[in-house]
């Protein structure tokens, strides 16, 4: 794997920031804007969404906001997140010669095991449900992984285990809570 200089790697840093930033934030707030949907339960929908992930959804149900603009921003969340992260570890191990040696070897030992062989990209389904992004985009990136691949597994386990969760979150409420959720 060949090194990058300062400047590049600056410049994938930044575009890293870009695309991350761009998908996590600016596109949840289009429809703000457009349809005239409340700023600040949408703020904390995707701060929310930032940290737990699909368990913000019973957040954005409290905050009133509708379960399909929920789905939408979380799912535009998730997106910067993989995309920001697997870029960043990838100008990381374009950058310094430790972090590609630990690559390497990390890939070779990987790749012995018979469990990684046996399943490979699909690990990535479980693992966002049980573990989540912040683990999937690294542990793509050190496999080896296509970005693509890796993002379109990520995404399918999310959105199964998002719309489970707004489902339960909607039921929940309205058994707990009548009238907070319009029916």
């Amino acid at each position: 794997m060949e090194l990058w200089d300062r400047n590049t790697s600056l410049k994938h840093i930044a575009r890293a920031l870009g695309r991350g930033v761009f998908c996590a934030l600016v596109l949840p707030l289009i429809p703000v804007f457009l349809f005239s949907l409340p700023l600040s339960p949408t703020l904390a929908l995707i701060g929310s969404g930032l940290l737990i992930e699909y368990g913000a959804a019973p957040v954005g149900i409290a905050l009133g906001l509708p379960p399909l603009f929920i789905f939408y921003v979380l799912v535009c969340t998730e997106i910067g997140i993989f995309l920001g992260l697997f870029d960043i570890f990838d100008t990381i191990g374009h950058t310094y010669e430790p972090v590609t040696r630990f690559l390497e070897k990390s890939r070779r030992f990987v790749h012995q095991s018979a469990t990684i062989e046996r399943y490979g990209i699909l690990a990535l389904v479980p693992s966002e449900i049980l573990l989540g992004v912040y683990i999937n985009a690294p542990a793509a990136w050190v496999l080896g992984w296509r970005e693509d691949h890796a993002l379109i597994l990520t995404m399918a386990a999310y959105v199964f285990a998002l719309a489970i969760t707004i489902i339960l979150s909607i039921g929940l409420f309205q058994v707990y809570l009548p009238g907070m959720v319009p029916s």
